[in-house]
């Protein structure tokens, strides 16, 4: 059963309304790796030991190439993640709003045509509707 006209579109309004409140974002994915750093009298060569770190990443895609930059725990990675969530939570509600636009559209009633806009449909090519064959 599909939900009715005016529910949908209370829908679409408080998803385009939550878009409008997500403020800063930017694309890019946040990575946090432990590393062994090679000397080996180091604890991180124990096999259970996890390694060094945490150390985090943040990598994008600007024109065509792949950018990271490397980022210490603090205020300006605290920023960056609130920035990628907030993009993340915008490609779900955009998927969101494009499911609930697609069900509007199937919702709504067609419109009657116009006697002019009708005229237009009903129009043929004469040229199309009258081929001549060519005598050989």
């Amino acid at each position: 059963m599909t939900d009715p006209l005016p529910t949908l579109v209370a829908r679409r309004q408080a998803i385009l309304r939550e878009i409008a409140s997500l403020g800063d974002m930017r694309r890019g994915t946040i990575t946090e790796v432990f590393r062994s750093c090679g000397k080996p009298s180091c604890c991180c060569t124990a096999a259970k030991h996890p390694g060094h770190g945490p150390y985090y990443a943040f990598t994008m895609k600007t024109d065509g190439k792949t950018r990271t930059l490397q980022l210490r725990p603090g205020l300006r990675l605290s920023k960056i993640s609130r920035e990628v969530e907030a993009y993340k939570r915008f490609r779900t509600l955009t998927q969101q709003l494009l499911e609930v636009s697609d069900a509007i559209c199937n919702a709504r009633p067609e419109e009657q045509a116009t006697d002019s806009e009708t005229a237009v449909l009903k129009k043929t090519s004469r040229a199309s509707s009258r081929r001549k064959s060519r005598g050989k």
